[in-house]
């Protein structure tokens, strides 16, 4: 990457938006691709962490040799360790345990664990009449197909429009079921490897919480590494507030299965 997200701000003129306007900047969790450079942004910037973080991680390395980041990006800055029991007051979105950020309902934070100690997602409202919402995933899930298909949203008889480029007027859900790991509907087609979370078991009960959400059409779920959306989503600076309105959470709620192309049309 040639810039980092603190120098875009203040080398774009047309967003309006400086590094030193950014009052707090949340971690969904601390690994490098989702934090970024912090020590770009001035200090008077906070930052933001899921629960255990500090203790697990920081000051950062050197002088805890074995931190995934770098002391430069909390020296000198105020951190804020989220505490979902405290905090939250018992509020829960879903199967989730959670924080009203600006005490508005706008923006809420997400205990999601699983991944990393002090993994959080985050819940954007989006519009009201009709309450619409993007869920901010992090690492929560990896793929799309972690936590798609599920008995909240089944495969469909027939996927219109069609995930299958050479299938344009609607693909047989039947045929895709049948590459389904184990042929189910109402399953969904990977699971989170081994390995790859902290803790498998929270990893897999915050993937079940993202399948409660992902069953409502008034929430679109985006997840880091989702590159099925690439091409649907209107980028920084522009705003995703008409999601619901442009239909994007229907056009891509399937395109993963894009990734079966060559065995549905073979």
């Amino acid at each position: 990457m040639e810039k980092d997200v603190a120098e875009i701000l203040d080398d774009d003129s047309d967003v309006g938006i400086k590094s030193k306007d950014i009052d707090t900047v949340i971690w969904s969790h601390h690994h490098w691709d989702h934090t970024g450079n912090l020590s770009t942004f001035p200090t008077s910037t906070g930052l933001a962490v899921g629960p255990g973080l500090p203790n697990e991680h920081m000051p950062g390395h050197p002088t805890k040799p074995d931190a995934p980041f770098p002391e430069s990006d909390v020296k000198g800055r105020k951190v804020h360790e989220f505490d979902f029991t405290s905090q939250g007051k018992g509020l829960k979105i879903g199967p989730f345990n959670a924080i009203d950020f600006f005490g508005d309902g706008s923006f809420y934070l997400l205990d999601s664990p699983g991944h990393t100690i002090g993994h959080i997602c985050g819940l954007a409202r989006t519009s009201t009449s009709p309450d619409t919402f993007i869920f901010m995933g992090g690492d929560a899930s990896h793929h799309p197909g972690e936590f798609r298909a599920s008995e909240y949203a089944p495969l469909p008889v027939e996927l219109d429009p069609s995930p299958i480029p050479k299938m344009r007027g609607g693909c047989p859900g039947g045929m895709l079921q049948d590459i389904q790991r184990n042929k189910r509907a109402d399953e969904a087609f990977y699971l989170p490897s081994k390995g790859f979370n902290v803790d498998e078991k929270a990893a897999l009960e915050t993937v079940s919480g993202l399948q409660v959400f992902d069953g409502h059409e008034n929430v679109l779920i985006v997840v880091a590494h989702d590159s099925s959306l690439l091409g649907s989503l209107q980028l920084f600076p522009e705003k995703m507030n008409d999601w619901y309105e442009q239909g994007i959470g229907k056009k891509s709620h399937w395109k993963f299965l894009q990734d079966f192309k060559d065995a549905v049309e073979q």
